[in-house]
């Protein structure tokens, strides 16, 4: 995950910490706000990869192995390792080893949701940086982390609060003599309901918190820099994708994420969102499989391989006609 400067469409750093900003306020006091009204949908949001897109590490959301031997992870360099383990009182630890040299650190924040996998975060003097072993769900194993080289005792990489902006509700930093470091009383981790509806409870009013469109999902599903064109990876312009598909601009653009995503739910059966694509086709049939009704996200939709994470597919929104490669 590289820190940049600029994101896809041309939006500045200072455009999408602005857009973040509006967004990013008093997230716990509103979540329970909203759950007097909206009991059902918190619950069910509360359990989706945006509410979990970042925690506290805790026993139950570190998802990653600590027994031996899978709390192991071997480097390209012999010699050279991380291992994985838990104390007594519950806490996770990093220890990179290079001979002689041993650094450890502790899992202070999860970041990522658990469907795909999890990096982990570590405070140092008001700031956090991220640790250099990941977890990567499919292949139940330990991995390196995006941004690390793979070989090096290295556990140096800061986190700024760009990252936040789309793993976070709300995470800013003030000055601290002649440094910085993160408020860290005032940090919401995950993705409230305030962070795309942008109105607190207490100034909820009928027609208020409606998120626009695409403009919200944009903010962190357009991709990051020098992803053009838009490529379906870990931090994918899938917003740039759908724009590119003949469904979006035979609409006139009526068409965009909430069509067929309902975030405050889990939605993990690709199948299941075939019903989407009947509603607009209906009597449509397959001359690939005609006794496939269910093939619709499978074949107009796959699945594609990272080119960040080579154990990781992610699948593309460019909804089109895939020609089978020879």
């Amino acid at each position: 995950m590289a820190a940049v400067s600029r994101c896809n469409f041309g939006w500045s750093f200072k455009t999408v910490h602005a857009i973040w900003l509006t967004l990013a306020v008093a997230a716990a006091p509103a979540a329970a706000g909203c759950g007097v009204c909206h009991r059902r949908m918190v619950e069910s949001y509360a359990r989706t990869a945006h509410a979990n897109a970042s925690r506290p590490a805790t026993v139950e959301s570190v998802l990653g192995p600590f027994d031996p031997p899978r709390n192991r992870m071997d480097t390209r360099r012999p010699g050279v390792y991380f291992v994985m383990e838990r104390g007594a009182d519950g806490r996770a630890t990093q220890t990179g080893v290079d001979g002689s040299l041993r650094h450890t650190e502790a899992l202070d924040l999860v970041i990522g949701s658990g469907r795909r996998g999890q990096s982990y975060l570590y405070w140092r003097d008001g700031l956090l940086f991220q640790l250099p072993v990941s977890y990567h769900i499919s292949s139940a194993r330990w991995i390196n982390s995006p941004g690390y080289e793979d070989g090096a005792v290295h556990f140096g990489r800061g986190i700024p609060p760009l990252c936040f902006g789309c793993h976070a509700t709300r995470a800013e930093l003030e000055p601290a003599g002649r440094s910085v470091r993160y408020k860290r009383e005032e940090m919401a981790l995950g993705m409230s309901c305030v962070r795309c509806h942008g109105e607190p409870p207490a100034r909820h009013t009928r027609g208020f918190g409606k998120p626009d469109g695409l403009k919200t999902c944009a903010s962190c599903h357009a991709g990051l820099a020098g992803e053009r064109p838009p490529e379906p990876d870990v931090h994918g312009n899938q917003v740039g994708l759908l724009w590119a598909s003949r469904c979006f601009k035979q609409s006139g653009g009526r068409r965009t994420c909430v069509t067929c995503h309902d975030v405050h739910q889990v939605q993990r059966d690709a199948a299941s969102f075939n019903s989407r694509c009947v509603a607009c086709h209906p009597g449509s049939r397959c001359s690939q499989q005609p006794d496939r009704a269910d093939a619709c996200v499978n074949c107009h939709m796959p699945l594609e391989q990272s080119k960040l994470i080579a154990v990781q597919t992610y699948r593309s929104h460019r909804i089109a006609v895939y020609r089978k490669k020879q």
